[in-house]
């Protein structure tokens, strides 16, 4: 089971039972169908690390996920 936090949004905390390894884009793409919405630009990090859309998640990892957010 990864945990994966959407902080700052209105998603919240979804669980996503893995098999195996997957690609960190294949995850987020699960976890947006399952809480039915689309994701703009987004940051998440595990462990202190920023992660990229090949990166692997594996069964036990805790994920934030942060909207992307810029200004002047």
């Amino acid at each position: 089971m990864v945990i994966i936090t959407f902080r700052l949004s209105e998603i919240g905390r979804i669980e996503i039972p893995l098999t195996g390894t997957e690609k960190w884009e294949t995850v987020v793409q699960r976890c947006a169908a399952h809480a039915g919405v689309a994701l703009g630009g987004i940051l998440a990090v595990r462990r202190g690390t920023l992660l990229r859309g090949a990166d692997l998640i594996e069964d036990g990892d805790e994920i934030d996920v942060f909207p992307a957010l810029s200004g002047g």
